[in-house]
């Protein structure tokens, strides 16, 4: 049997129970790791992020929480290889693919640690300015951005296992949040290496990042008032988790990216030949063949006026007749 990945939670690696669910080359159909999330005891592994996860980040600055993604940065990018290789293996994307995955990762958590490092040693941010209640100014009123004291329960999609991760958990960090990874099960593999790599690196402090691989049971009855969702997914799990009781029960707060229709329209004045134009057409073929278009951004409908109909068609289809 292929070895089973491990979980973190409560500050220890834990293992699932059970056999596990294998995970699958989708090219050659053999088994390369198992997950399995059975059995842990998700309370717990909670309660451990709120209050020791949660706790050593608000006490940092927004600088300092803005360095720790970018020491988060340097490690990945230090094992870029590794991660295409898994990639390759468990989601079967070519390097160019693999790329918009893992590359995008890295550049989304390094756009955060540059925003981060802006907002200085503040460990709370103004919204807006004061507000006078009272005729002499001796009442007012301030509004103030602070930490929320709970855990953001990442739910992610097989499609984006690396980008999925970063591009949540990196605002989540900086805001002083810490962070429960629930990662698709058929894509696993590379989220929970990379957590992994993180965690045994010791860059960010016991509790600030979890993570939970496979079925497990319980990931939303164990949220609390103050924790928050962010589910990448099909509209019909995110009505279903929206609706489960434990949700509605404690106003629970669920943040929903689901099915979306999205097109390209050509105005009128966008002539074959016009920067417009070719913008067009580079953008349909890269939606048409990144990831083989399996991504929520993807282009589904094309709008072009008539007259420009026929020039369209076939600069799309010469330009993915050059694909390989």
């Amino acid at each position: 049997m292929t070895r089973l990945l491990d979980n973190h939670l409560a500050g220890r690696w834990q293992s699932g129970g059970g056999a596990g669910i294998a995970l699958l080359d989708p090219v050659l159909g053999t088994e390369l790791v198992r997950v399995s999330g059975a059995g842990l005891d998700l309370a717990e592994g909670y309660a451990f992020a709120r209050d020791r996860g949660g706790a050593a980040l608000r006490a940092l600055t927004y600088a300092e929480r803005a360095a720790l993604l970018a020491r988060i940065v340097e490690l990945l990018q230090g094992k870029r290889d590794t991660w295409y290789d898994i990639a390759l293996q468990n989601s079967g994307t070519t390097r160019n693919d693999s790329g918009a995955d893992i590359d995008g990762a890295i550049y989304t958590l390094g756009q955060y640690a540059r925003w981060g490092a802006k907002l200085g040693d503040a460990r709370c941010l103004a919204d807006g300015e004061p507000v006078k209640l009272g005729k002499d100014g001796a009442f007012q009123s301030a509004h103030f951005l602070v930490p929320q004291r709970g855990i953001a329960l990442l739910i992610n999609a097989f499609n984006f296992p690396a980008w999925g991760l970063w591009e949540k958990a990196a605002p989540a960090l900086l805001s002083g949040v810490p962070v429960v990874v629930k990662p698709a099960t058929a894509t696993a593999w590379l989220t929970q290496q990379m957590v992994a790599e993180v965690i045994e690196a010791g860059v960010l402090p016991p509790g600030a990042l979890s993570i939970v691989c496979g079925r497990s049971e319980g990931l939303i009855e164990a949220l609390q008032p103050f924790d928050l969702v962010s589910f990448t997914g099909s509209a019909d799990t995110a009505r279903t988790i929206c609706a489960h009781d434990n949700v509605l029960r404690h106003s629970i707060r669920v943040n929903a990216e689901t099915d979306s229709l999205n097109s390209a329209v050509l105005g009128p004045d966008a002539a074959p030949g016009s920067e417009a134009f070719a913008l067009m057409v580079k953008e349909v073929v890269r939606e048409m063949t990144i990831k083989s278009g399996q991504k929520c951004t993807a282009i589904r409908r094309v709008l072009v006026p008539q007259a420009h109909a026929a020039a369209a068609t076939e600069a799309i289809a010469a330009a993915l007749a050059a694909v390989k």
